[in-house]
């Protein structure tokens, strides 16, 4: 797996903005990062501004970020630790299931409903339902060869449509949420 960039976004001056003058800074969002340590660098920001009494900002640009928006910094660190923790791709796909996150508690839901990683749907139909579980549901003689028999491409196909959805980030990577 290749090495994850933290979230970022930038945050502009709007007096200078304005004023036809670009002034602003990246914050970059680590592990654990709280609303405290991105207001700090928002202030000093401002602070520097080239515009006197400069107070209002905007967050004009973000990478990494999930395609996530939101002016709350609160929730910024929310799902920064998220995608610190789990990925891009697994944030991006729950954000775009629910269409919209706009509060603490529905961000907070993330961590129920994802169920991880896999190359395909059907890989993850596989592990998560397993031969074993299998076997004992269906009454075959020769337990060795019972995987021959199993289509897991159809397994999934039927798993999904009510039961779990997914996102899928690339070629074998599909991130798994239940419903």
């Amino acid at each position: 797996m290749s090495k994850q960039s933290h979230p970022q976004i930038y945050v502009a001056c709007l007096a200078a903005y304005n004023a036809g003058h670009l002034h602003g800074t990246w914050i970059e969002f680590t592990p654990d990062t709280d609303a405290e340590d991105v207001q700090a660098p928002i202030d000093e920001m401002l602070k520097r501004s080239p515009e006197p009494d400069a107070e209002e900002w905007d967050i004009h640009d973000s990478e990494h970020f999930a395609e996530f928006r939101s002016h709350d910094l609160e929730l910024l660190c929310q799902v920064a630790n998220l995608i610190n923790e789990h990925g891009e791709g697994a944030v991006k796909g729950f954000i775009a299931h629910l269409g919209s996150v706009n509060t603490a508690a529905e961000i907070d839901n993330f961590s129920d409903i994802y169920l991880g990683c896999y190359q395909s749907e059907a890989d993850f139909c596989e592990e998560h339902f397993g031969i074993a579980e299998a076997a004992e549901k269906i009454q075959v003689f020769d337990w060795a060869t019972l995987d021959q028999y199993i289509d897991w491409e159809r397994i999934a196909n039927d798993a999904f449509i009510n039961s779990y959805f997914s996102h899928k980030e690339d070629y074998q990577t599909v991130h798994v949420y239940t419903r």
